[in-house]
């Protein structure tokens, strides 16, 4: 029998996923033109209306609406930690690991930019309480090894240990992303092998090899088609270790001239049996489709407790893509048709 926290996990999800963005507010901000624009509509969404209250939607930069919708989806992700006692069960201690990391990454672009003003003051109190190293003292780090010194007693300090000694205009950002991307993924599944069998941890499997996948092609396309990357700084981005796309492909994929014909690529691979009738299906499409259909089918049709939990992060981490992409799109001046087949919704 499912336990009182268990019902309100699932109940709390579930009815917080009904206030996201749907259909006709992702149609109406394509239509808008500037960031502040954007701001203004999500100001007036239940979902944002509390991360977005004291904005001054005039004013507000890009990156700081950006830092904003991410901070949304984790507070909302916390409200639904705060149901159980996170020491009993790790796979719910995952998504604050990966906060952490994201406030590690975020120091170490502010390092590297100069600028070390940082969200951290921000962060919720659950989360401060509840990290595994000083969020404050960490912040304040002028360069890598004092940020390294403080995560000395944590397992973040083996993964960045081989990178010290660096000045900040040295650090190597891209290697460090990935190894902690990659610790984060071995969290994942030692997790989910330690405490889950049968379907449900095939199900739970499923949903983070997907959201591997799709990671893996997103950055193989953005990486070719924004920054014009070589092919070993691409593959050195990806995870390997999980994912279901073979060396080969990999190569493949990455091999092709034009990043848009990765969709004609994809289109006569197994991946086609996922396209549906939308019209703006583009080369991420597959795989996002995957795991946002696996998502939602666990969000309206499973009581299980982790595949409701697992299924409310990613849902909420396609609606902050979608955001972003959104966000990203006006900043390079796509069309409103450009921007639509970036969006999952």
């Amino acid at each position: 029998m499912m336990s009182f926290a268990g019902n309100a996990i699932v109940a709390k999800a579930k009815a917080v996923y009904g206030k996201t963005l749907a259909a006709a507010d992702y149609e109406a901000l394509l239509k808008k033109k500037t960031v502040p624009e954007v701001a203004a509509y999500l100001r007036t969404q239940p979902h944002f209306v509390d991360i977005l209250k004291d904005i001054q939607p005039e004013s507000i930069h890009r990156g700081r609406l950006e830092e904003l919708i991410r901070r949304n989806e984790f507070e909302h992700i916390l409200r639904l930690i705060k149901f159980v006692d996170v020491k009993d069960s790790g796979f719910y201690r995952l998504n604050l690991i990966k906060r952490e990391i994201d406030i590690i990454l975020e120091i170490l672009r502010a390092m590297i930019s100069e600028s070390l003003e940082t969200e951290i003051s921000d962060v919720p109190s659950y989360m401060t309480r509840n990290a595994t190293f000083d969020l404050f003292k960490a912040s304040q780090s002028k360069n890598f090894d004092a940020l390294l010194e403080t995560l000395a007693r944590t397992p973040y300090h083996a993964v960045l240990k081989p990178f010290a000694g660096k000045d900040n205009r040295s650090i190597d950002y891209v290697r460090i992303e990935h190894e902690l991307e990659l610790y984060y993924y071995d969290c994942v599944f030692r997790e989910i092998r330690a405490h889950y069998r049968g379907a449900l941890r095939k199900d739970l499997e499923t949903i983070y090899l997907t959201k591997i996948e799709l990671e893996n092609i997103t950055k193989i396309y953005r990486l070719k088609k924004f920054y014009h990357a070589d092919p070993s700084t691409i593959k050195g981005t990806l995870i390997h270790q999980y994912s279901r796309i073979s060396e080969r492909k990999f190569d493949e994929i990455i091999a092709l001239p034009d990043p848009n014909l990765i969709l004609q690529y994809l289109d006569k691979s197994e991946y086609q049996r996922f396209l549906d009738e939308k019209e703006y299906v583009y080369v991420e499409y597959y795989a996002e489709r995957i795991k946002y259909n696996l998502a939602k089918r666990f969000m309206y049709f499973s009581s299980s407790v982790p595949k409701v939990f697992a299924a409310f992060v990613l849902l909420t981490e396609i609606e902050t893509a979608n955001l972003t992409n959104i966000i990203e799109g006006i900043r390079y001046q796509l069309n409103e048709a450009e921007i639509k087949r970036m969006l999952i919704y």
